[in-house]
């Protein structure tokens, strides 16, 4: 019997241990509910976020961020089903000024554009991001509950204390494997 808890107990103990250590503090799983970052991510695609870098560096223009959404998200989209986090990419760091008109979107009056992205069919400016948050915009412009859409239920803006980590990388389903960025 101390063989066997030995060889096998503790080690499976020791691995399932790691394993909620690693998702709490490194890398957490989460699935993709909506088509918001089409083409880039697609709807029910899973992914991994990365939960460790913006301890080593600062969230950047560009980056695809995991977050907790802020209220005026939750009263623009609704609550998501168990509290679900956002996906969306980072489009205004502190200081940058965002618009979207003519199909467009600039930053600070240059023309921002995600390959692929879908050509938004709204027109909106927003105020100058504030220190220590972001704007994020769905790469799926016309479906995606996102700035665009919480600047009306009061600050558009997500602070970066939300971010939980950065979308690293489509694991499943097995065609969509790759990494994001």
């Amino acid at each position: 019997m101390r063989r066997f808890v030995r060889d096998v107990v503790l080690p499976v103990m020791v691995a399932v241990g790691m394993a909620f250590v690693i998702q709490a503090a490194v890398a957490k799983p989460y699935e993709i509910p909506t088509e918001s970052m089409v083409p880039t991510i697609k709807a029910n695609d899973r992914i991994i976020a990365n939960r460790l870098i913006y301890r080593f560096r600062d969230i950047e223009r560009g980056d695809i961020v995991v977050f907790s959404p802020p209220p005026s998200a939750i009263a623009a989209c609704g609550r998501p089903a168990g509290d679900v986090p956002f996906v969306k990419r980072v489009v205004g760091v502190a200081g940058d000024k965002v618009a979207v008109r003519d199909g467009k979107t600039f930053v600070n009056g240059t023309p921002y554009e995600v390959k692929g992205s879908v050509t938004p069919s709204y027109e909106v400016r927003f105020d100058t991001v504030p220190p220590d948050t972001v704007l994020v915009l769905g790469d799926n412009r016309n479906d995606s509950c996102d700035a665009h859409d919480w600047k009306n239920s009061g600050s558009p803006f997500v602070p970066t204390d939300s971010v939980i980590g950065q979308a690293e990388v489509i694991y499943w389903p097995v065609p969509n494997v790759r990494f994001l960025g």
